[in-house]
């Protein structure tokens, strides 16, 4: 049985961060695929399946399989096939496998793709009209760009923006192998380090996460005392959690400086908190522009 790992949608109090009204385009005379955002930080864009849409899906780094809720299953009658178990902070749950014939969004598509249907109660509650999430596996066979300030969405095939996105290159760390020799979904992450002088932590770059988030705070921040307080909200499973806030710290990737950055963390961790493919999410609002060259394995981070 498959384990597919769901990462994002951590649902709190939003950062407010002002976006930029103007006109832009893509780097390389590359179609731009406007987005909006909801809940003021997740990225909501069109896709259409099978010919048939648009519909309304989350844009999420985070997330290594594009997901399909249950209601859109039936409407465009997708046959369902094996059982899988989708897990994320302190969740396990069963979901089902079915084959799209076409996934597209702006000119872009990928034939004989396969999602996960599972449900979306929790970005239900935040707008009704989202009916999926378009995940890594999608995005990974293009570079993408995601350009916060003007709403923009990125994607190309062709190398050409490559030569027009400037700035200092930030590997992404090396993939882990499952048990049975495969290749792990592709994961943005970023080795980091703090200011307090810890070891470097792994961060995973991720569009559907509101706040910066660590799983295992004793394995990086030590003994610690809470600065912020304790907030309520809800994981990807729609269960209530509370977090708490931990002390800003000052985050260096590479030679990008991310000053005062303030990491939240479960008040009460459950045992498998711990991950191994990395220690917490880097949310992406924290960035201007957002490079991913999926061949090359590398990132372009612009600060705000």
């Amino acid at each position: 049985m498959s384990t597919f790992k769901l990462f994002a949608c951590l649902f709190f109090a939003a950062i407010v961060v002002p976006t930029l009204a103007a006109e832009a385009h893509c780097p390389g005379s590359i179609a731009s695929l406007p987005f909006r955002l909801v809940n003021r930080y997740q990225i909501v864009l069109p896709v259409v399946i099978n010919h048939s849409g648009p519909y309304e899906f989350l844009l999420d780094t985070g997330t290594d399989t594009t997901i399909v809720g249950p209601s859109l299953a039936a409407e465009l009658h997708l046959t369902r096939h094996g059982s899988v178990v989708v897990s994320g902070a302190g969740f396990h749950e069963s979901a089902s496998l079915a084959e799209v014939d076409l996934l597209e969004t702006g000119p872009h598509a990928v034939a004989h793709h396969e999602v996960l249907v599972y449900g979306l109660m929790n970005l239900h509650s935040v707008d009704t009209r989202i009916q999926g999430i378009l995940g890594e596996d999608f995005l990974a066979h293009f570079d993408v760009l995601i350009d916060n300030e003007h709403k923009l969405l990125c994607l190309d095939d062709s190398g050409a923006m490559r030569a027009e996105v400037k700035g200092p290159h930030i590997a992404l760390l090396p993939m882990d192998h499952t048990p049975d020799g495969e290749p792990s979904p592709a994961l943005l992450v970023v080795s980091a380090s703090l200011s307090d002088g810890t070891p470097p932590v792994r961060l995973k770059l991720d569009s559907g996460t509101n706040a910066p988030f660590l799983y295992n705070t004793s394995g990086h921040l030590g003994p610690i005392s809470f600065g912020g307080g304790s907030r309520v909200g809800s994981g990807a499973d729609g269960d209530e959690k509370v977090f708490s806030a931990l002390p800003p710290q000052d985050v260096k990737i590479g030679s990008i400086r991310l000053p005062g950055v303030s990491f939240v963390t479960l008040a009460h961790p459950p045992k498998d908190s711990g991950r191994k493919e990395f220690d917490g999410l880097l949310s992406m609002d924290l960035f201007r522009r957002i490079f991913i060259n999926h061949a090359d394995h590398l990132a372009v981070l612009e600060p705000r």
